[in-house]
């Protein structure tokens, strides 16, 4: 297998490297925009569907991309610098798991 410039590998004459990425996809109905309201339900599905490996898996790491218009149909961002970090809150009954 030929390696690609960032450590992964690819099968020869492949241009995307291979990985083990879950993709979970948040589509509406006949590709119709999602609203707020229906991006957070499908949000919560997403987990509730994940809990079943709860104790047994973590995600090294989650990047959810969003692709935000206006009322017109124009790309817009929801912060100037077009992302957040967001480090989720861990009480100390989690941690000591209480």
């Amino acid at each position: 297998m030929k390696k690609s410039g960032k450590g992964g590998k690819t099968r020869k004459g492949a241009s995307a490297p291979q990985s083990a990425a879950f993709k979970i996809k948040l589509r509406g109905k006949d590709n119709a925009p999602l609203s707020i309201r229906e991006i957070r339900d499908g949000l919560y599905e997403a987990a509730r569907r994940l809990d079943a490996y709860d104790g047994t898996h973590r995600a090294k790491w989650v990047t959810l991309y969003l692709t935000m218009i206006d009322e017109d149909g124009n790309e817009v961002l929801p912060s100037r610098s077009g992302e957040w970090i967001i480090h989720p809150y861990k009480s100390a009954a989690d941690e000591f798991r209480a």
